[in-house]
């Protein structure tokens, strides 16, 4: 990484003093102690639901964020720098047990720490996912307000699409909302490597183009969307807690404050919970809060689970093991975990106009950081990133000889995704001389599952995550077949005028064992989980799921999840929309069964 030198940090100043206004953000303790509802996370779930439902002036409202607010960091605004804050404060710097699947490696689990959540360090990909992701969850659950049709309200809701000047035909006005707090837009900058991109899916025929991956069939190659708006990440702070919301005097939100355990009320039948505990982790200070309603956990898909485990509530064995003292037994806390395995792979160019100059050089950095802060224009406006390609496995492949297909039958649903990056990706160390093109691929629908569990020896401190990563057969099979496809795309004619050239043994290509080595030595667990403390239907057989329809933890009273972790299904793209939309409509449910 390069020392960035003093105009950044004059630049950290000047948004520090732009950024979303702190009015009603309590980095400390707030004198009142009961509200109507207290919301524990101020991620995607969290600042939706402080939204929605204080739109009610009636209602009140404590939003409990574990991390400080989302001010004084100019990498949470600049979109090409996000990468930055993986290493920081703003990150819970999470790892995942050593997996057998990745060859026993520990690799980070990248989970927001700071108001807004992940939505403030992620890659700002936006995609909703296809039509039958939600039309299975309608099916699911017994009830078709579910299904694609029916959340176009929700997706319209949340978006404001924000067209550029050169981008027509790249995507589907109809399909996109125009007033929603997140904006969305598409890459501004005029890449080397947009025409090639294009030309090579055509010249090696792997992808059609799609206009649009967001009109419920993502299969094919798209240009990507990203929550930018004018420059600048839109994230679930500055667009759902903006200055307007901020300013209601019927929320309040807590910063520095981790929810610490959820407090029974003693001899309440059904167990009831109305107070949460919680601790400053920057003075050390302890509270309580109180819910006249109910709390709602919107931790996020590890740290609901452990909530709920530090709180009596899961699976009997695993409460225990923790020394905690079992409550109601919930054998679907933590469980069911599922992600996206990623694995970048990488080739070498022979132009210098790849982002790996941005990265190397500090001066150039320093000079397009000053154009970004005098305009809001230039190459920093956004990522690495234009283009996204959903593919499916053909149904032909080998692997069904012996696994179901898990999207049997859905033509819009994509096996796996690449991202095409205009610089080195790999985890490795980028070498020091050298540019490159990187793509990097997920397993949408993986069939490996994985837990979220306490640590016995630290039952407070950072939870234990088995991703399970490429623990099942499919998923490993997939991520062959997809390096497979890129290497076709590489071999496509337009990639000779810039003598590209793969950072790798091509012959691995030819072997699956060899080809499966390099996948397990270079993956990484993702960080699109879901499905911890999933919802279900109110009459499910007991131990399947955690929530029901109505987002209550069923077996107790006066608790609700809304994040990714009720999220049933690995969804079939990045996790950020699906969790604004659900809790979206979580925030209507809980309004009509308040």
């Amino acid at each position: 990484m390069v020392h960035i030198s003093t105009s950044l940090a004059l630049l950290g100043a000047f948004v520090s003093l732009a950024s979303t206004s702190t009015a009603n953000v309590l980095p400390r303790q707030t004198s009142d102690t009961t509200f109507d509802y207290v919301i524990v996370g101020g991620g995607a779930a969290g600042a939706v639901l402080a939204n929605r439902l204080t739109e009610n002036r009636s209602v009140s409202v404590l939003l409990l964020e574990a991390g400080p607010d989302n001010t004084g960091k100019i990498e949470a605004v600049v979109p090409y720098i996000y990468s930055r804050l993986f290493g920081s404060d703003w990150n819970w710097n999470y790892t995942i047990v050593p997996q057998p699947g990745l060859n026993n490696r520990v690799v980070p689990y990248f989970r927001g720490h700071v108001l807004g959540g992940s939505t403030e360090i992620n890659g700002m990909t936006y995609t909703r996912g296809p039509a039958s992701d939600w039309n299975r969850i309608a099916n699911y659950l017994g009830d078709q307000s579910w299904n694609w049709n029916n959340m176009q309200s929700y997706f319209k809701k949340n978006e404001q699409f924000v067209p550029g000047t050169n981008d027509n035909g790249r995507f589907l006005s109809s399909t996109h909302g125009t007033s929603g707090p997140i904006g969305v837009s598409l890459n501004q900058v005029n890449q080397w490597i947009l025409e090639p991109t294009l030309t090579a899916a055509q010249q090696s025929g792997v992808w059609a183009f799609n206009q649009d991956n967001n009109d419920g069939d993502p299969i094919g190659i798209s240009w990507q969307q990203f929550a930018i708006k004018g420059g600048q990440r839109s994230s679930a702070a500055t667009g759902y807690l903006n200055q307007q919301v901020r300013a209601r005097s019927n929320l309040k939100i807590q910063v520095n404050s981790r929810a610490t355990r959820l407090v029974p009320v003693a001899g309440s039948n059904p167990l009831t919970f109305s107070t949460v505990e919680y601790k400053n982790d920057v003075t050390g200070a302890t509270g309580q809060v109180t819910a006249r309603r109910d709390i709602i956990l919107s931790a996020g898909v590890i740290d609901t689970p452990a909530l709920l485990l530090r709180s009596g509530l899961g699976p009997t064995a695993d409460v225990q093991a923790a020394g905690i003292t079992p409550l109601v037994n919930l054998p679907a806390v933590g469980q069911h975990f599922v992600d996206h395995a990623g694995t970048p792979i990488a080739w070498q160019v022979n132009t210098t106009l790849t982002d790996d100059e941005i990265d190397k050089n500090s001066t150039l950095l320093n000079q397009l950081l000053d154009e970004w802060n005098a305009s809001k224009t230039g190459r920093l406006t956004t990522t690495s990133l234009a283009h996204i390609q959903f593919s499916r496995l053909p149904s032909n492949a080998s692997i069904f000889q012996t696994v179901s297909d898990p999207q049997e039958g859905k033509a819009d649903a994509p096996h796996f995704e690449a991202l095409l990056a205009n610089k080195w990706t790999l985890l490795a160390p980028r070498p020091a001389t050298g540019n490159f093109v990187g793509m990097t691929h997920f397993c949408l629908s993986p069939l490996s599952r994985g837990s979220v569990r306490l640590n016995p020896q630290n039952p407070q401190g950072a939870p234990l995550i088995d991703s399970g990563s490429l623990s099942h057969p499919f998923d490993i099979f997939t991520l062959r077949y997809a390096i497979r496809q890129t290497a076709r795309f590489f071999q496509a004619p337009v990639w000779r005028t810039y003598n590209a050239q793969p950072v790798f043994d091509p012959a691995i290509l030819d072997s699956d064992s060899a080809l499966d080595e390099y996948i397990r030595n270079n993956s990484f667990g993702g960080a699109h989980g879901v499905a911890t403390a999933k919802i279900g239907k109110a009459n499910s057989p007991a131990g399947t799921d955690v929530v029901g329809p109505d987002f209550r933890v069923k077996g107790v009273s006066g608790v609700r999840v809304v994040d990714a972790s009720v999220i049933p299904f690995s969804p079939g793209g990045h996790a950020m929309v699906p969790v604004y939309v659900v809790a979206e409509k979580a925030a209507d449910i809980i309004k009509a069964n308040p």
